[in-house]
C-alpha cells in the first residue's frame, strides 16, 4: 500500500469538508448562516485555497522542477476553479458553484495521486539519496524527466 503524505491527508479533509458543505447545500439542508449561494461558495472556495496551500505550497520548488504537463494541467485547472469561484461570487450562480466544486475535486485527485506516486519513491537512481518529492537535493536529479538539472553540479573537482 503506498503511503499518503500528511500534506495531501489533510488537503483531503479540507475537500471533503467543502464537498460536504456543497451537498448539504445541494439538498437545502444547509446551516442556517450558509443559506446563500455566495456564502456557501465563500466558504468552499477558502477552503479550497487552504487544501491548496497545504497540498502545493510546501513542495512548489520541486512542482517547479517536475513533470511540465502536470504543472500546465493543474494550472489550468487551478484558473478554471479561480474564475470559476470569481463568476460565483459576482452572480450567486449555481452553475458557477458546481464548477468551482468539481474542478476542486479534480484538482485534489489529480495532486492526491501524484504525491502519493512520487513520495513512494524512495532513493534517488542517480546518488542513492533519499528523496521524497521529484527532485533530488544532493544531486540535482530530476526524479519525472529523469535527467540532472543541473550537469555542474557533477563535475569532478579539479
Amino acid at each position: 500500500m503506498k503511503r499518503i503524505p500528511t500534506r495531501d491527508l489533510i488537503a483531503t479533509c479540507l475537500v471533503a469538508a467543502a464537498v460536504l458543505l456543497y451537498v448539504l447545500w445541494l439538498v437545502d439542508a444547509a446551516l442556517a448562516v450558509m443559506d446563500s449561494t455566495r456564502t456557501t461558495g465563500l466558504v468552499i472556495l477558502g477552503l479550497g485555497f487552504a487544501a491548496s496551500a497545504t497540498a502545493v505550497v510546501p513542495g512548489f520548488d520541486q512542482l517547479l522542477h517536475g513533470n511540465r504537463a502536470y504543472l500546465a494541467a493543474v494550472s489550468l485547472l487551478g484558473l478554471v476553479a479561480f474564475v470559476a469561484g470569481v463568476v460565483m461570487l459576482w452572480s450567486a450562480g449555481n452553475a458557477a458553484l458546481t464548477v468551482l466544486m468539481a474542478t476542486m475535486v479534480v484538482l485534489w485527485i489529480i495532486a492526491t495521486t501524484h504525491h502519493t506516486l512520487v513520495a513512494s519513491r524512495k532513493a534517488c537512481p542517480a546518488c542513492g539519496a533519499s528523496v521524497q518529492e521529484t527532485y533530488c537535493e544532493v544531486c540535482g536529479y530530476d526524479l519525472i524527466r529523469k535527467t540532472r538539472a543541473d550537469s555542474v553540479l557533477h563535475r569532478s573537482p579539479l
